[in-house]
């Protein structure tokens, strides 16, 4: 009893110190959140298409040096954003990486994933086939074929096309929801499938809650690229602030591509502490091809756009 009454304020010191150094890292961490987000929206220039161009090169450079492997990679949609940059650049590299893959996917063009790349469309498509497919890219399939059906069949399909579709508890958290939307949106608009009602809003809210996640997700992430892409190819390049565009260059890493990791410290060897796609993780800083297609396309982009 006497010996417990006498810890007690020994214990009460250690929990005010203990709070207060929680306290103060906390304090830490929001100051380095806000200086983060600041740098994240400070004024810039834009940059000389020739930096574009560098920076391009490199990242074609990176794909050859990984081709045997990611042409195994039977991603229809990173394949499509080379094939996309290929339509705009004429690039002969990227030209022989798409001969590559479809040789080695003879029957892309005539799959369900052919529209993607100039193939045939499908005047029918079984619901049931595509239920174990997420559900952007049941979106996608549906827009990609016109296959209204497929929205009565699966009722996500038709929820996409609205614009609070990500607020729903089921996809709120989920960081890509948004920019994999407006992708089958976009999908929809081009092809005119139907007449969604004001379809040009509900593109309109999307890039505008785009745009209010670059400016508080400062993790230059494969989220990050995908973002800034879709601003860019749905019209709302006004809208990409000069300093996205520098993190991304300021992120590619030294093989030419880019990863799906933002290291902030360095821990021992080659491991980091860092921002990922689970917000905090400690692994090394390594290329994908998932970021680096959507980086080929930006810089594509950015460097055969009228506007530069």
């Amino acid at each position: 009893m006497y010996a417990s009454n006498k810890s007690t304020p020994r214990i009460i010191h250690m929990l005010k110190k203990i709070g207060l150094f929680t306290a103060l890292a906390l304090a830490l961490l929001l100051s380095a959140f806000f200086l983060a987000v600041y740098n994240n929206n400070q004024e810039t220039n834009n940059f000389d298409v020739k930096v574009y161009k560098t920076h391009l090169e490199k990242s074609i450079a990176w794909l050859k040096t990984n081709k045997q492997k990611i042409v195994l990679e039977n991603n229809a949609m990173l394949w499509w954003m080379i094939y996309e940059s290929h339509k705009i650049s004429h690039d002969p590299e990227l030209a022989e990486l798409l001969k590559s893959y479809f040789n080695q996917h003879p029957k892309i063009k005539s799959a369900i994933w052919g529209p993607l790349f100039n193939g045939r469309k499908y005047y029918f498509i079984d619901g049931y086939s595509l239920s174990n497919l997420p559900y952007y890219n049941q979106h996608f399939i549906y827009s990609l074929h016109c296959a209204n059906d497929l929205a009565e069949e699966l009722p996500v399909i038709a929820q996409q096309n609205k614009s609070d579709f990500c607020l729903h508890p089921n996809y709120f958290y989920r960081p890509a929801c948004i920019t994999h939307q407006l992708m089958g949106i976009n999908f929809l608009n081009q092809n005119r499938c139907i007449n969604i009602a004001e379809i040009e809003t509900v593109i309109n809210d999307l890039q505008q809650d785009i745009v209010k996640q670059m400016t508080w997700d400062i993790r230059v992430v494969d989220v990050y690229l995908q973002r800034v892409m879709m601003l860019l190819i749905t019209g709302a390049q006004d809208e990409v602030k000069p300093i996205w565009i520098q993190q991304i260059l300021n992120h590619q890493l030294r093989d030419g591509g880019w990863g799906n990791f933002d290291a902030l410290f360095k821990l021992w060897g080659d491991k980091s502490v860092g921002f990922s796609s689970r917000v905090i993780s400690i692994r090394s800083e390594k290329s994908s091809f998932h970021a680096t297609a959507q980086a080929l396309y930006i810089l594509t982009w950015l460097t055969h756009s009228r506007n530069n």
